[in-house]
């Protein structure tokens, strides 16, 4: 039984969105300089930094998802959601699209699978405090690269994020509730497939299920894991059907319409927080609200401030990465609203990985800057050599830092650990199993 689809509203809540939206309109009446320099600034953000790195990315990301690289990552992490987040195999593939693809296709995998009952309540809560993390080019081109101008920044930014995602994800599991008995009714991949743009297969993966549950039925034997990923990858690009050609097209088409969504998103809020900050004057740095209200530019005003302390500064900037602002709650907001998801979980959930970001990041900084500067390929060149009072180019700063080298190797060695991880937890199952 799935859950309805009427979306459950408050009259207090109404009147007070309907109040927020004439008072803002007023405050742009009243301060239509400001208001326009704020947008003009959201604008100018997303155009020169963030379309042209996430852009490729949004595409690349899509047909991946068309080929099943979601679907087998998915069936890869099933061994590791069990043992390590108390999680049924089959939210491994949540887990894949929100590390992928970033927080937003995380919650809606999240929420489809809370809809058809796989997950139990406090499973899908957890899940979705787990999935939803920034995407990698995020963090290590458009803040690392563009912001900062210093990738090995965004790497260990990229690092210090997954990790206290991970130990979030661990903590939660640790002090919520065990169940005696299984979800509702077990899940297939073929059911939930549907949220993102290449359906999935029909490969079933039950909530008690060892490794010979996950065989074809057709099969008489147990099949190895990388016969399931590739099982899994193989009938997910079936399903999707769509010729390479139209694929392309489709993600060009999905990326321009979801970067257009950031950019209004951004522009928006950027004109709130001057409004916010003209209304109730603060002896606050802008960047503070900024970075409260929206992830883009709180971290773009957080890398342009001139702070005495370079480690506070990038302490300051991974709690804003893990917070990741009110706008991109409501995003989630949006997509897990028709379930009964605790919203007040999900914020709680943030400000835990929003305090692990900024302690982790505090302890281990400075080691991990030394261990970054000693591995750091011959090839490349010296990391954070850029003049930033120089004028911002963006191809002469991708090309001067080869910055792309840095993310096949980042995600090769993810992947090898996510094998490994995979590996060692079906081995122990094997062994402690009867």
């Amino acid at each position: 039984m799935l859950y309805g689809q009427n979306i459950r509203t408050s009259p207090w809540m109404t009147l007070l969105l309907s109040f927020g939206a004439i008072l803002l309109v007023f405050c742009i009446v009243l301060y239509p300089d400001q208001a326009f320099k704020a947008s003009l600034q959201g604008l100018s953000v997303w155009w020169k930094l963030i379309f042209p790195a996430l852009l490729p990315f949004l595409v690349i990301s899509e047909i991946m998802m068309a080929y099943g690289f979601a679907h087998g990552l998915g069936v890869l992490l099933d061994p590791v959601m069990r043992r390590i987040f108390g999680i049924p195999g089959v939210g491994g593939w949540a887990l894949a699209l929100g590390w992928t693809a970033g927080f937003p296709a995380g919650a809606e995998a999240t929420a489809k699978l809370r809809k058809m009952q796989v997950l139990q309540k406090h499973e899908a809560n957890r899940l979705l405090a787990l999935s939803y993390v920034s995407n990698p080019i995020l963090i290590i081109v458009v803040i690392g690269v563009g912001f900062l101008q210093q990738p090995h920044a965004g790497l260990a930014l990229a690092i210090f994020h997954w990790v206290s995602a991970l130990l979030t994800g661990f903590i939660l599991y640790g002090i919520s509730p065990r169940s005696k008995h299984p979800a509702v009714k077990s899940g297939t991949y073929s059911e939930v497939s549907d949220v993102s743009t290449a359906p999935s297969t029909t490969q079933e993966h039950a909530d008690d299920s060892n490794a010979s549950d996950l065989a074809s039925p057709n099969s008489q034997a147990p099949k190895r894991r990388w016969q399931q990923i590739l099982e899994a990858m193989e009938q997910a690009h079936q399903a999707d059907g769509r010729t390479f050609g139209r694929l392309l097209g489709d993600a060009v088409t999905s990326a321009v319409q979801t970067l257009m969504m950031v950019g209004g998103y951004m522009m928006i809020f950027s004109i709130i927080a001057q409004i916010v900050q003209l209304l109730f004057p603060m002896n606050i740095a802008p960047y503070w609200v900024q970075g409260f209200l929206e992830l883009h530019l709180g971290a773009y005003g957080i890398s342009t401030a001139n702070l005495a302390s370079n480690l506070m500064q990038m302490a300051i900037l991974s709690g804003i990465l893990a917070w990741s602002g009110i706008s991109a709650h409501l995003q989630v907001r949006s997509k897990t609203q028709s379930t009964d998801m605790s919203y007040t979980y999900f914020i709680l959930s943030r400000l835990l990985h929003c305090i692990l970001a900024v302690l982790i990041t505090l302890a281990c900084w400075n080691p991990l800057q030394l261990i970054l500067g000693r591995i750091a390929p011959s090839f490349l060149p010296v990391w954070g050599a850029q003049d930033k009072g120089h004028p911002f180019d963006w191809f002469k700063l991708m090309n001067d830092f080869n910055a792309w080298y840095v993310l096949p190797i980042l995600f090769v060695s993810i992947l090898g650990i996510i094998m490994l991880l995979s590996g060692l937890m079906t081995f122990i199952r094997h062994r402690t199993s009867p």
